[in-house]
C-alpha cells in the first residue's frame, strides 16, 4: 500500500519496507535521501529547495534513511541521530526561510529494530503558491517534476502567482451564483425574504477537483455547523452535501456544507421595520456572525478542508435599510445603504488558528461595512483585533 493512503501517524518499518519489496521508485511525490541534511548553508538550502518543491507541486513525502539506486528504494539504512533535536532544527530552518509559511508540514521519526530511525516528512500541496526560499539574501522560487527539482520558467511561475487569483475568482462567481440562486426563490425550500445575510466560506482548493468531503464525517461533526441565530435545527444530507437547516415551517435559514468543502451560512429576515425605518441592527447580526465564525472555520478543519480559505460576507435585499451600530439597536439611524446586495471585500484566512487570527483576518470586511455608514472603520474590535461588540 501506498504510504500516502496511510495514516501519518501509523506509518512503520514494515511500509518501509514495503517500498523495497515493491521495488517503488522517487516521483513527483516521493524523494529518498540516504542522509540527514547537514548544518552547512549549502545543506540547508537542499532542505529548503526539497520541501518548497514539494509545497509549489503537488505536496508529497520525503524520507530521509533510505537508500536508492538508479531512483529506486533498495534499502532500508536509518540515520543514528537525536531524532526530536534533529526535527526540531528542520522546522526552525524551514520556518525561518520559507515565504510566505508552508502550513501542516508534518515530521516524524520512525524507529527501526537496528536502532537507527528513518524521518518521515509530509508536505502538503500549497493553495496559496507560490513558496520562495529566501536564505543568505537569495531568493528563489523551486518545482518538482517526476525527474526532480528544478526552479520554474517564467511560464510555471507566472501559472502559480495566477492560481490564487483564479480561485478568487471561482469564488466569487460561487457566492453570486448562490446568491441569485436564493434571491430569486430556487431551491427545494426557498428562503424567505426580508433582507437576508450570507456567509461564504471557499477554500482555494475548491475548483481544484481535488477535495471530495466524507459526508459521514460531516454529519459527525454537524454541531460545529449550527445556522446563524438559531436555537434548533434539521441535520440531512441532500443533493449538495449536508445541511443543518432552522426549524420551522418556513425556511428562515440554513448552513449548507458542499462537498467540495465549501460552505453557506444564510439568516433570513435581517431588515425591521422601526417607526417607519428599514433597519438592520448591526450588533445582533454581527454577533450571529461572530458566534459561528470560529465553529465553522474550526468545523471545516475538522473535517479535512484544506486552507487557505476565502470568506464572504454579503447583506442581500438591504437597499435604503439603516445599518445601526449604536448599542441600543436604534436611535440615530445614519445614513441607508445604497444598493440592494452589499458585498463586502473577500478576506483570508491562510491557516487556522485561533478565534484571534480568525477575528483579524476578517475585520476588513467589517471596516468596509462601517465605512458605508460613515465610520472610518469598525468600533466593535478591541485593540488587539477581537471582536466585542463594544463601542
Amino acid at each position: 500500500m501506498s504510504i500516502e493512503k496511510i495514516d501519518f501517524d501509523l506509518i512503520d518499518e514494515e511500509d518501509l519496507k514495503e517500498l523495497v519489496y515493491a521495488q517503488v521508485p522517487e516521483g513527483l511525490r516521493l524523494e529518498f535521501k540516504l542522509t540527514d541534511y547537514g548544518k552547512s548553508d549549502s545543506e540547508k538550502r537542499e532542505l529548503l529547495k526539497d520541501v518548497s518543491a514539494f509545497a509549489n507541486s503537488h505536496g508529497g513525502h520525503l524520507i530521509l534513511g533510505v537508500e536508492e539506486i538508479e531512483g529506486i528504494a533498495a534499502n532500508i539504512v536509518g540515520i543514528d541521530i537525536d531524532a526530536d533535536k534533529e526535527i526540531l532544527r528542520m522546522e526552525q530552518i524551514i520556518r525561518s526561510a520559507i515565504e510566505p509559511p508552508i502550513p501542516n508540514i508534518r515530521i516524524r521519526p520512525i524507529p527501526l529494530e537496528s536502532g537507527r530511525k528513518i524521518l518521515l516528512l509530509r508536505i502538503p500541496r500549497s493553495w496559496n503558491p507560490p513558496h520562495r526560499v529566501a536564505a543568505q539574501r537569495k531568493n528563489k522560487f523551486f518545482v518538482r517534476h517526476s525527474a526532480g527539482v528544478h526552479e520554474p520558467s517564467i511560464e510555471e511561475l507566472r501559472a502559480l502567482f495566477n492560481q490564487t487569483d483564479f480561485a478568487l475568482e471561482k469564488a466569487r462567481q460561487f457566492r453570486d451564483e448562490r446568491i441569485h440562486i436564493v434571491a430569486n426563490g430556487e431551491g427545494l425550500r426557498p428562503v424567505i425574504d426580508g433582507g437576508r445575510l450570507f456567509i461564504h466560506i471557499v477554500p482555494t482548493a475548491a475548483f481544484s477537483g481535488m477535495v471530495h468531503l466524507d459526508m459521514e464525517q460531516v454529519h459527525e461533526k454537524n454541531d460545529c455547523f449550527w445556522p446563524l441565530g438559531a436555537t434548533g435545527m434539521s441535520p440531512r444530507f441532500n443533493i449538495h452535501g449536508f445541511v443543518n437547516e432552522r426549524g420551522g415551517e418556513k425556511n428562515h435559514g440554513y448552513t449548507q456544507i458542499f462537498r467540495n468543502g465549501a460552505l453557506e451560512a444564510i439568516k433570513a429576515n435581517i431588515v425591521r421595520d422601526h417607526e417607519g425605518h428599514l433597519i438592520i441592527p448591526g450588533l445582533i447580526l454581527e454577533g450571529y456572525i461572530f458566534q459561528k465564525l470560529s465553529q465553522y472555520i474550526n468545523g471545516l478543519r475538522d473535517v479535512g478542508v484544506p486552507q487557505p480559505l476565502i470568506v464572504m460576507i454579503t447583506l442581500e435585499g438591504v437597499k435604503d435599510a439603516h445599518y445601526v451600530v449604536n448599542n441600543d439597536g436604534w436611535g440615530n439611524y445614519g445614513p441607508q445603504l445604497p444598493e440592494n446586495t452589499i458585498t463586502l471585500p473577500e478576506c483570508i484566512v491562510d491557516e487556522y488558528g485561533t478565534e484571534l487570527n480568525y477575528h483579524k483576518a476578517i475585520r476588513p470586511a467589517f471596516d468596509a461595512l462601517w465605512n458605508a455608514i460613515g465610520y472610518s472603520k469598525s468600533q466593535f474590535f478591541d485593540k488587539n483585533g477581537k471582536w466585542t461588540g463594544l463601542m
